[in-house]
């Protein structure tokens, strides 16, 4: 994953855990695409401050996402919902015929479950 994405997901997720300062220098570093001059413009610093200020405040993102790991919890919800939808659209394609036939097996299925059930309750 590109890094500005990853930080820009990150901030989003846990910008809660920086300091009013830190989220508006990161937020305008990597949501706006400012440049590190144009940063320290706006807040009247100098261009290495910001430049330190925003390292400290990627590490703070990224220890928080090893703790916790939203991050990968949100690829993971990712995948599977696109597997959701690749098998929706798999069914989506499949005829009426075919998904009655499938239907009718898992009811014979079912119903010899239920009759061995049965047998064993009365044994």
């Amino acid at each position: 994953m590109e890094k500005f994405a990853q930080i820009g997901m990150l901030l989003e997720i846990y910008g809660g855990l920086l300091t009013h300062r830190q989220r508006d220098v990161m937020d305008l570093y990597y949501n706006y695409d400012l440049s590190l001059s144009e940063v320290a413009e706006h807040f009247h610093i100098s261009r290495q401050g910001v430049h330190d200020l925003i390292k400290r405040s990627e590490q703070i993102l990224l220890n928080a996402d090893r703790s916790v790991g939203a991050l990968e919890l949100r690829g993971r919800i990712l995948k599977g919902l696109r597997e959701i939808e690749g098998d929706l659209d798999e069914i989506l394609n499949r005829s009426k015929e075919d998904l009655t036939q499938d239907f009718d097996k898992l009811k014979d299925e079912l119903r010899d479950i239920k009759e061995k059930i049965t047998k064993l309750s009365n044994l």
